[in-house]
């Protein structure tokens, strides 16, 4: 039984700590947010746990889906799931413009 209550505790720390870090992850790539903003989420995400980056995210809600992907290589982007699974959604879209596009017709070489 008090390995439950540890599992338990720690199972809680991680969410705490993933919520807050996916918030701080999003805000900071924010193009709409001045500095300030920035930091007064950061303190308000990092200060009162699940309930602060909850508030963020349902505040901010419009804000996440509208980032840019910036270039580069998207290393720490990979760790939260929406990431993830947004780039899933991206190459199914671009495979299936690629597929069937030309409706031209002829083989003669032209491009």
């Amino acid at each position: 039984m008090e390995g439950f209550g540890i599992t338990l505790l720690f199972i809680l720390a991680v969410l705490i700590i993933y919520s807050a870090a996916f918030v701080t992850y999003h805000v900071s790539r924010s193009d709409s947010l001045e500095a300030s903003q920035k930091r007064a989420i950061y303190l308000f995400v990092w200060l009162v746990p699940l309930i602060g980056p909850g508030i963020t995210v349902a505040a901010l809600g419009d804000d996440f889906a509208r980032q840019r992907k910036k270039p580069g290589v998207p290393l720490l982007s990979y760790i939260f799931l929406g990431a993830v699974l947004s780039s899933v959604q991206d190459r199914r879209d671009e495979s299936v413009n690629i597929g069937g596009s030309d409706s031209t017709g002829g083989s003669d070489g032209d491009f």
